[in-house]
């Protein structure tokens, strides 16, 4: 039987006719369907399923077709977007430190800084005065530091030549030895309006030239405290404006206690006098006087024992005690005298009454000291 016929029979037992019957070869080739360049399809959703019709043997036998696939593929290049740079980081300012006060004092501090004058250039050093210097100083307030300075300017007024009082103090009581009215300008205006020491040196009817502090305030206080701070031969340039010689004295009466004034004082000073009190408050501070002037020639250093009490058991008492204890520096001792206050008073000079009091008796002494040691040491650099 041949191979159609047994294809016919199988086709007429299934109620079918071989009459279409062809025979087809199979092996099938596949070939991949061709990408299309068109743009992705919108997806649609699938149709409902139908129900399919019978599938004949030659359908079942065939390969099925692939359906055709759109791949997106990129159609004319689009313009990239530059990338987004970070937006910098700002990093706040800290906040300052400190309070209010502070930072209000440190801005305060540098607006007067600004109007300081400019520090000395490296290698010009000022020059102290040539005049013979005498700095009267105490650790302690009451004891009549002002009084001696006045007295001893007084007491050594120069014959050939110039004497002048400063008055460092801000409490500006040294121009009221000498009747002149506290509102007298002085240094501290100096300062304020740019003049010379010079101009404002006043001369008194004692034949003595006083400059005074001048009236001040809190403020005018903390400048000078910051110009002598960062100009440490301050003092020494103002006073070159004097123009003081050989033949002449300066008298400088300081703060009281310790300050800027009294180290550049000290710097230029022939002699000092410590003033003290023959009381336990003034014994107690006495330390702190003499480490002061520790670094100072201890021949340069006396100490005066104001306002003795000659009725006074314990002020007499300590007047010795401070005797014994300062030794070579010991200079004198002042006694207790009321016509000091009266003078200031009613405006005269103590010295220039007809008969001197002990007080009066015992700085004169004083002065006669200091004034050997003053021409002693003018002998001494003349040689040099």
């Amino acid at each position: 039987m041949s191979q159609a016929d047994d294809v016919g029979n199988l086709f007429l037992r299934f109620g079918a006719s071989a009459d279409s019957y062809k025979e087809i070869n199979s092996e099938f080739e596949y070939f991949e369907p061709l990408l299309a360049s068109v743009e992705a399809p919108v997806p649609v959703p699938p149709p409902a399923m139908a129900k399919s019709p019978a599938a004949t043997l030659v359908e079942l036998k065939r390969a099925p077709a692939l359906p055709a696939v759109s791949l997106p593929v990129q159609a004319t290049a689009q313009p990239v977007p530059a990338a987004k740079l970070p937006a910098p980081v700002v990093t706040p300012s800290p906040a300052p430190a400190g309070s209010l006060r502070e930072r209000l004092l440190a801005v305060a501090s540098e607006r007067r800084a600004q109007v300081q004058p400019p520090a000395a250039q490296p290698g010009t050093p000022a020059q102290r005065p040539q005049a013979q210097v005498i700095v009267v100083l105490s650790a302690k307030g009451g004891v009549g530091k002002t009084t001696v300075a006045a007295s001893l300017g007084r007491l050594l007024k120069r014959r050939a030549g110039r004497t002048v009082l400063l008055d460092l103090d801000p409490q500006n009581a040294l121009l009221s030895h000498f009747n002149l009215s506290r509102s007298t300008p002085g240094l501290n205006h100096a300062r304020l309006h740019d003049s010379t020491w010079g101009t404002h040196c006043v001369m008194t009817t004692s034949g003595l030239e006083c400059l005074p502090f001048g009236p001040s305030n809190a403020a005018d206080l903390r400048a000078f405290d910051s110009l002598l701070s960062t100009h440490p031969d301050w003092l020494a340039r103002q006073l070159a404006d004097l123009k003081l010689g050989r033949d002449d004295l300066l008298v400088i009466d300081t703060p009281t206690g310790t300050s800027p004034w009294l180290q550049q004082a000290l710097a230029m000073a022939d002699q000092v006098v410590g003033v003290t009190q023959a009381n336990a408050a003034s014994y107690l501070v006495l330390d702190k006087l003499q480490a002061w002037l520790s670094h100072l020639h201890p021949q340069a250093c006396h100490f005066l024992v104001n306002k003795v009490d000659p009725q006074n058991a314990l002020s007499v008492d300590m007047a010795e005690l401070l005797h014994r204890h300062l030794g070579n520096q010991w200079l004198a001792a002042i006694p207790l005298d009321a016509q000091f206050d009266q003078a200031l008073a009613f405006e005269y000079d103590p010295f220039q009454q007809p008969a001197d009091t002990p007080a009066c008796q015992a700085l004169r002494a004083v002065a006669v000291n200091l004034a050997q040691r003053i021409e002693h040491n003018r002998e001494e650099s003349s040689a040099r």
